[in-house]
C-alpha cells in the first residue's frame, strides 16, 4: 500500500505538472538545491517533514500545483535531508515521512492549511542557496542524479 501511494502522487507529479523550462524527456528539471548541511537532528526532521507535505499536497490540491521547478527543489531538498542529514533509507523515508504526509492530506483541511505555506518553503530554500532556474546542463545532471540515487539506495 506504501509504495501505491507514493507511486499515486509521484507518477502524476513527475508527468502532469506544467513544464515552465528545459526538461528532461521525462518531464523531469535539475534545479540546484541548497546546501543543508547546517541542518540537522530534530531541525532537519522537522523540515524535512514540511518539505514532503508540501510536496504531497502541491501535487494532489487543486490551486495549489507546483511547477517543475519547484517540485524538484523541494524534493531534492527533501531527498538531502533524508538521507543525507537523517541517514533514512529508502524505505525509513517511506514509512517515516511519506506515510504520514498521505495521511495528514486525508483531512479535509489540510489543502487549505498547507498550500499557502508553499511558497514559503520554497522561499526558504531560495534564500538558503537554492534556485528555481534549472541547470545550464540537464544530461549532467541527471547523470550526477543518478550516481546519487544508487548511493542513497545502499544507505540501510
Amino acid at each position: 500500500m506504501k509504495i501505491a501511494r507514493l507511486w499515486g502522487w509521484a507518477v502524476p507529479a513527475t508527468f502532469a505538472l506544467g513544464l515552465t523550462a528545459p526538461a528532461l524527456a521525462d518531464g523531469r528539471v535539475f534545479v540546484p538545491v541548497p546546501d543543508l548541511s547546517s541542518i540537522a537532528g530534530e531541525d532537519a526532521k522537522r523540515l524535512l517533514d514540511q518539505l514532503v507535505l508540501a510536496v504531497v499536497v502541491g501535487s494532489n490540491c487543486p490551486g495549489f500545483e507546483l511547477t517543475d521547478a519547484q517540485w524538484s527543489l523541494l524534493t531534492d531538498s527533501a531527498d538531502v535531508l533524508a538521507h543525507e542529514q537523517l541517514g533514512l533509507s529508502i524505505g525509513d523515508y517511506d514509512d517515516q515521512v511519506f506515510v504520514p504526509a498521505f495521511d495528514v492530506l486525508d483531512a479535509p483541511d489540510t489543502c487549505g492549511k498547507v498550500g499557502p505555506k508553499i511558497g514559503v518553503l520554497i522561499d526558504l530554500l531560495v534564500g538558503l542557496g537554492g534556485s528555481l532556474d534549472p541547470i545550464a546542463d540537464q544530461d549532467a545532471a541527471l547523470a550526477k542524479w543518478n550516481v546519487q540515487q544508487d548511493i542513497w539506495a545502499e544507505i540501510r
